[in-house]
């Protein structure tokens, strides 16, 4: 092993010792609004198309994640997003050596509590501890872009993931193109098609009830006009029978 490699590698072990672990209590993981926000808009729809479209995948939210350090040591780390190649059942906290490997997807929320650890820590973390698309977003937008990540190319090394016209990134695990609409983060299937958020859905069946009910209404009110016509019939015919019986 040359000298330079193992300075690096020395390095990386180091950075992975002192990186501090995600906790109730660490200032960056106080969530505001705009984070908030987008997190439950994101989550409701990967949800939802990943338990239909991708029984492969395992996807939680806010999950400590413990991963080796090179001490024997362990750490934890809690992305607002992870998605990794593991059975999906009910866990307390997603351990990568037991599991067999990290998740392969992982995303933040910056919040301006979180932003150094975000974009600047947490991008050589999950390289080195293998996550394949680490995506960043900041619904504020603060550097100019709300989009961006890092991801493993061709050659398997971890570099900047370059992203696609308006601010999308096309996550080759999710099978999903992500985008960033004002202080959301949107999906779109590989046919194009948008994923509802939850309110979307929820104002969609709104809609659809109230159609339902608007032609219930309608049909109600065609039944009671056939109704009042055939009546109205009957007694004509009933008045042109008694003139018959009459003349």
């Amino acid at each position: 092993m040359s000298k330079a490699l193992a300075g690096v590698i020395e390095d990386d072990s180091a950075f992975l010792l002192s990186f501090a672990d995600d906790t109730d209590e660490s200032p960056w993981m106080v969530v505001a609004d705009p984070h908030w926000q987008a997190l439950i808009n994101l989550m409701d729809p990967a949800l939802a198309y990943l338990t239909d479209q991708r029984p492969d995948l395992y996807l939680s939210s806010e999950l400590a994640v413990r991963f080796p350090r090179g001490d024997g040591t362990v750490g934890v780390v809690a992305p607002d997003m992870l998605a990794a190649y593991a059975p999906r059942r009910t866990r307390n906290s997603f351990d990568a050596a037991a599991e067999g490997s990290f998740p392969a997807f992982v995303l933040e929320i910056v919040s301006p509590e979180s932003r150094a650890r975000d974009t600047r820590e947490k991008p050589r973390l999950y390289g080195l501890a293998g996550a394949r698309e680490y995506v960043i977003f900041d619904p504020l937008g603060a550097d100019g872009r709300q989009l961006s990540g890092y991801h493993r190319d061709s050659q398997e090394e971890w570099v900047r993931w370059p992203g696609g016209r308006g601010g999308t990134l096309f996550s080759q695990v999710l099978g999903l193109t992500l985008e960033a609409q004002e202080g959301l983060l949107r999906l779109r299937d590989q046919a194009g098609v948008l994923l509802p958020t939850l309110a979307e859905v929820g104002a969609a069946r709104v809609a659809e009830t109230r159609r339902a009910e608007a032609e219930a209404r309608r049909a109600n009110a065609e039944a009671r006009r056939a109704r009042s016509a055939e009546a109205r019939i009957a007694a004509l015919e009933a008045e042109l029978a008694r003139l018959r019986q009459g003349s």
